[in-house]
């Protein structure tokens, strides 16, 4: 049980992320359709904490899993996970596809090793309304790294598109 608890509070953490991240990407300059892709992830992503928390608490674990603030103080709030550095081309004024390149690939990864995840842990526990839960996951995680790396191609297109034509 003590394997099942830890899944489910890593995969908890995992989800807030997320939300955290789409959350913090679809304030940036972003175009509207990935503005619009993430704000329906954040709430999807939502709905993937509240099912796991939902099992978290059926099976009986009291401790609370860690909820990470970005809140520094009453008079400076951000919510910047920092997964870019400081540097970043996307902290700065730049073109949006650009942008949009480089967000839709990080979102890209976080739901493939989301898919992973939930895939191994499924694999790892025997109890099978928590293997059917994992396995759920894994399958709708699959399916939105599946549209991110789509968009991502089709992004990544046109952009070496735009490039070659400024380049002739």
């Amino acid at each position: 049980m003590e394997k099942i608890r830890k899944i489910l509070k890593f995969a908890m953490r995992m989800e807030k992320n997320a939300k955290d991240f789409y959350e913090f990407y679809a304030e940036k300059d972003v175009s509207e359709e990935t503005k619009r892709i993430f704000e329906e992830l954040i709430e999807i992503e939502k709905e993937h904490f509240d099912i796991l928390k939902k099992e978290y608490d059926k099976l009986g674990f009291a401790e609370a899993p860690l909820d990470i603030s970005w809140v520094v103080d009453d008079n400076f709030k951000a919510r910047d996970p920092h997964i870019l550095a400081d540097n970043s081309d996307m902290l700065q004024e730049v073109d949006v596809g650009v942008s949009d390149v480089s967000v839709m690939r990080m979102a890209y990864l976080i739901e493939t090793d989301f898919w992973h995840f939930y895939d191994k842990a499924a694999q790892a526990v025997d109890e099978p309304e928590v293997k059917k839960l994992l396995t759920d996951l894994a399958e709708w995680e699959k399916q939105h790294s599946d549209m991110f790396y789509k968009k991502y191609l089709e992004l990544l297109d046109k952009n070496l598109r735009d490039i070659k034509i400024i380049l002739k």
